[in-house]
């Protein structure tokens, strides 16, 4: 079984994972089927809410990864007996690559683009300095980087003055961790993200919100077309980025 995400570099290198972790687990190689999981990302429309999808088999073969009302994977009893990893892998990929992470990023990139001209305007010459913006333990919004003590309390009042920010970063924050935790699974390591140290209290340090929109935004002629502020393959390589430049990778395969 081969879970083919289509969603470049990053994504593509969790996918030959699947494959290579359902190869071993599955002893039947010859039979082995497809999933396919189709990215809201790189569809011309916003994605379907995950109640609209149902798990559907064909002679077996999985067709669409869904969840049922109890929140179980929907999969085919075939593979019943492989449903720990199945569901490890398929629920990671979505929390991280596919969908709760992106579509929380992309309301961050709506709600600070509405943000980002009052605090230009309260701040003159914010542009000329290196700052960026996360989120705390305590869930508030907190700005980083070369800023005056001044600066700072300015910034960081405007942008929690945004509620509709303030609860996309902390449902950006609350997917990702737990994206995280589950890629790393029993075996507690990852090769991908998963192997980051990345927790509640270090991810201000980690991440910065205001990186990954201006890294990752798509000009206007694209959010015509796909309907999504950020471009998801460079959204994916700035992630990448960030945790390869700040964060610990002490969950790591040896």
């Amino acid at each position: 079984m081969k879970v083919d995400a289509n969603m470049g570099l990053q994504v593509q290198a969790k996918n030959n994972q699947v494959t290579d972790e359902i190869k071993h687990a599955v002893s039947d190689s010859k039979k082995s089927n497809q999933v396919q999981a189709s990215p809201p990302f790189l569809q011309t429309g916003p994605a379907l809410p995950d109640e609209a999808y149902r798990g559907k088999s064909d002679n077996g073969k999985l067709e669409v990864i869904t969840y049922s009302s109890n929140g179980k994977l929907n999969i085919p009893s075939r593979y019943a007996e492989h449903r720990e990893l199945l569901e490890r892998v398929i629920n990671s990929t979505s929390k991280l690559y596919l969908h709760d992470s992106p579509a929380a990023a992309d309301r961050i990139a709506e709600e600070y683009e509405k943000t980002s001209a009052d605090i230009n305007r309260q701040v003159p010459g914010l542009n000329n300095r290196h700052w960026g913006f996360s989120i705390d333990s305590s869930g508030s919004l907190v700005a980083t980087g070369n800023l005056t003590q001044q600066q700072k309390q300015v910034v960081e009042k405007t942008l929690n003055a945004n509620e509709e920010l303030v609860k996309a970063a902390q449902d950006f924050k609350s997917h990702f961790l737990e994206g995280l935790e589950i890629e790393r699974g029993k075996v507690g390591t990852s090769q991908y993200w998963g192997k980051y140290d990345v927790t509640e209290e270090n991810f201000a340090d980690i991440i910065d919100f205001k990186e990954m929109v201006t890294q990752s935004i798509n000009d206007n002629a694209e959010r015509e077309r796909t309907g999504y502020i950020l471009d998801k393959y460079t959204w994916t390589l700035n992630i990448a980025d960030q945790f390869s430049a700040r964060a610990e990778a002490n969950f790591a395969k040896s």
